[in-house]
């Protein structure tokens, strides 16, 4: 294992790219952020790929827009808009997995197996899980259930939204060598997540938005 924690000069570089930088400043900060926040971003990455746990995890680029640079991410594609990412910010360490911006065909296919017994209670369980180990659902919800659909249904809350996606906040130290596997500890619960979409709502291809 080569990644060692993240630098207090990583979270200084965050500090100074808070609220909406010119590209000057971008510019200006960008080989700090390279060393002391993608670089062991980056070693976090190579050390979970190396066991292959849970897929090749790539390191999100720069692009103009601040949020790219303010937020430093690293995700593995595991199918068709389904995936698992771990951040890096000013508020400390993330994980977020399942179906995030599903595709337009993909919605009807997700209520569908929401709304039916045995596919629909297995993703109860399992967000009832996450729930357990501090993850939320994070996402737009539907104000009704939709049509076609009752609205006491068991599962209304599912059936309100496009997909299931969730994020954890990591207590963990990100200063520590032991943030890592803390990392791994809190994707593992993800995997139930991101198996139930990719056996129920994802279709052919690899698109990602």
């Amino acid at each position: 294992m080569r990644f060692s924690g993240w630098p207090d000069a990583a979270f200084d570089i965050l500090l100074k790219l808070e609220g909406e930088p010119t590209r000057d400043q971008l510019k200006a900060h960008r080989a700090d952020l390279e060393r002391h926040v993608r670089g062991p971003m980056q070693l976090l990455c190579d050390d979970l790929n190396a066991d292959r746990e849970f897929g090749t995890f790539y390191l999100g680029g720069l692009t103009d827009r601040p949020a790219m640079w303010q937020r430093q991410t690293a995700t593995a594609w595991i199918s068709r808009r389904v995936r698992i990412t771990i951040s890096l910010d000013v508020d400390g360490l993330a994980v977020e997995g399942g179906s995030a911006n599903a595709a337009g065909d993909q919605v009807p296919v997700f209520r569908r197996m929401v709304a039916a017994d045995a596919s629909g209670a297995e993703l109860a369980g399992i967000v009832e899980d996450l729930d357990r180990d501090g993850f939320e659902l994070v996402g737009p919800t539907l104000q009704r259930v939709p049509s076609g659909y009752h609205a006491d249904h068991a599962r209304a809350d599912l059936l309100r939204r496009r997909s299931v996606f969730a994020r954890k906040c990591l207590d963990t130290d990100p200063h520590q060598a032991a943030a890592a596997g803390a990392i791994v500890t809190a994707l593992r619960p993800l995997h139930a997540l991101t198996t139930w979409c990719i056996d129920h709502v994802s279709t052919t291809g690899w698109e990602h938005p």
